[in-house]
């Protein structure tokens, strides 16, 4: 890995994962009580002011070329918040997709930089979770097909866990939760920064 990887995309890595953990962190903490204690919902037509497009300036007031719109969202057009009977359900519905927005955003990274190119069987690990959440929230696990060990703490990806469920649907239970995503984030990006420290030790050498 040290070889194959510049410092400088690792750099990078590194302050793109802090920052799917901040915006996971954030996003938890929003909406904490309302997955827990049922509380009331966020107010999503707050966020008008801030849905609306900016970048059509000079255009046509109502619609751009292409359609789109360029003022603020209409009220009527404000997506309606589901309304769940159990913390499980509201868990699911409220963690799943940015979750999968953080596993995809940071193996596609890894990706260009050609870190999926390790066999760390944790970086295999997200590749796999990667595929599952591109795929229906599904793994699908050919037993036939070579794939590098893939393995996080004691989770181990493998033919077994063809068909199941990445994140749980609040029925069912899936093989990930939100604090095990930070969890692997974390520990990538700490590998990331040992592979630093030995690099940086051998260049003083």
């Amino acid at each position: 890995m040290p070889q194959t990887h510049p410092r400088q995309a690792s750099n990078s890595a590194i302050a793109f994962i802090n920052a799917q953990l901040l915006s996971l962190s954030v996003y938890a903490s929003l909406l904490s009580d309302w997955i827990v204690n049922g509380e009331k919902a966020p107010d999503l037509s707050a966020a008008e002011p801030l849905l609306a497009v900016k970048s059509a300036a000079g255009r046509d007031p109502e619609r751009s070329a292409e359609g789109a719109p360029t003022k603020h969202m209409a009220s009527a057009d404000v997506p309606e918040w589901p309304v769940f009977s159990n913390a499980a359900q509201r868990l699911a519905f409220a963690t799943r997709i940015p979750s999968t927005n953080a596993i995809v955003a940071v193996a596609d990274l890894f990706e260009v930089h050609r870190m999926s190119d390790s066999r760390a069987p944790e970086v295999q690990f997200l590749m796999r979770l990667r595929d599952a959440a591109l795929n229906d929230n599904t793994f699908r696990l050919n037993p036939d097909e070579y794939r590098p060990r893939a393995a996080y703490g004691n989770i181990v990806i493998d033919e077994k866990l063809d068909g199941t469920l990445l994140f749980g649907d609040g029925k069912r239970t899936g093989l990930m939760e939100l604090g095990d995503i930070v969890g692997l984030l974390r520990y990538l990006a700490d590998m990331l920064r040992s592979v630093q420290a030995v690099v940086s030790s051998g260049d003083a050498g």
